[in-house]
């Protein structure tokens, strides 16, 4: 169905107003239209001591240079988020200027100093997430190292199995040469928004609106190329649908392409992990440098799954990761076992039982799991595989 999504109030339950403290009328003018759009309540004031009744309860507490003094002089209690705000226009339009606030920031205790419009994007973020009261779901990421490798089947085995127990979960194929993954979904046939219609919007979505509008079985919800009109995403229009399906979902799951565009590598970016799926084959991890090297520029967290028959790097192949990584092997996170039902009952919505069905489970935990940037391994895999 072609669609396009314009820019959206976001819809939530009345919340707490949060507090706008400046007298910079060109500051609450830029401010005041992203509260409007993320249905967020904002009380403006003019001097801190007007502020002092909701400084606590505030769920955000943003403040203009003008008065950051006065804030400090006031020594309010420490609190939750409080941002330094600012606009381009103040700074001169260097938004490497955003350094000589910091000293007062550290004194006020701020969390973040931005300067709009540049950091409209973040800000009117935070707003939506605050007001939803939720945090982004995790991000997880399956390219192929190469063709025919099953990434596209990993990911959408990972994300049927994380539907279970009423959870929602967005796929995302961003490989708009392939066959689509809401074929592979038996959804193919189903209504919704799909790239690139989706991405013609301009502004945030509202998270339940985009959910609301795509292909879904149950709590999975795809989203993938139109047939009909194939075109790469941008990497502006990616992230915009990004940061809506992370506050609607439980679990974003994005199917990479092999080659990297601007949209995949900021997807890479946002992944908690990557896992590249290989077959079985003499020349696997050899064809699967270039891929390894392209998304190891953006992510540290990236390691082999193992597709039915294949096995560990043989010697003399060599493997292209992020530098900072001083890897003697590439990491194999896990194996997933041949199952020649699998292609079939992903088009019902399900996944096999067994080990198949517990090796998907156990990467999918796995590679959704927090994880800090040195954080190379996936300790809850043995390197033996999932499926055990």
């Amino acid at each position: 169905m072609a669609a396009t999504l314009d820019r959206t109030t976001i819809t939530a339950a009345p919340a707490v107003e949060s507090l706008l403290v400046t007298t910079d009328d060109r500051l609450a003018e830029a401010i005041t239209p992203l509260a409007a759009t993320a249905g967020h309540p904002l009380r403006r004031v003019h001097h801190p001591r007007d502020a002092a009744g909701h400084w606590q309860r505030a769920p955000l507490v943003l403040v203009g240079p003008d008065l950051a003094p006065e804030c400090i002089a006031c020594h309010f209690p420490a609190r939750g988020p409080i941002l330094m705000c600012t606009t381009m226009s103040w700074l001169g339009g260097d938004a490497d200027d955003t350094s000589l606030l910091w000293p007062m920031a550290i004194q006020m205790q701020a969390t973040s100093v931005v300067a709009l419009p540049d950091a409209n994007d973040f800000l009117t973020d935070l707003l939506i997430r605050t007001v939803l009261d939720v945090e982004p779901a995790p991000v997880i990421a399956t390219v192929a190292g190469h063709g025919g490798a099953g990434a596209s089947t990993l990911a959408l085995a990972a994300a049927t199995d994380s539907t279970r127990d009423d959870r929602k979960t967005v796929l995302i194929d961003l490989d708009h040469t392939g066959g689509g993954i809401d074929t592979a979904a038996g959804l193919a046939a189903q209504s919704g928004w799909r790239w690139p219609s989706l991405a013609n919007g301009t502004g945030p979505i509202d998270p339940e609106r985009l959910l609301g509008g795509l292909p879904k079985r149950g709590g999975l919800h795809l989203i993938g190329p139109d047939p009909h009109n194939p075109a790469e995403v941008s990497a502006t229009a990616f992230d915009r649908v990004l940061r809506a399906a992370r506050l609607a979902a439980d679990l974003v799951v994005i199917d990479l392409p092999r080659t990297r565009t601007d949209a995949s590598a900021s997807a890479a970016v946002a992944a908690r992990s990557i896992a590249v799926a290989l077959g079985p084959g003499a020349r696997s991890w050899e064809a699967a440098r270039s891929v390894t090297a392209a998304y190891g520029l953006h992510s540290a967290h990236l390691g082999v799954v193992l597709r039915g028959d294949a096995r560990p790097r043989p010697a003399g192949v060599t493997w292209d990761g992020p530098r900072e990584a001083d890897w003697l092997e590439p990491p194999v996170w896990g194996s997933v076992p041949t199952d020649r039902r699998l292609p079939v009952l992903l088009r019902q919505g399900r996944v096999p039982r067994g080990k198949v069905g517990r090796g998907i489970r156990d990467l999918t935990e796995a590679l959704s799991a927090p994880r800090s940037r040195g954080e190379l391994a996936l300790h809850g895999i043995e390197r033996s595989g999932a499926a055990r």
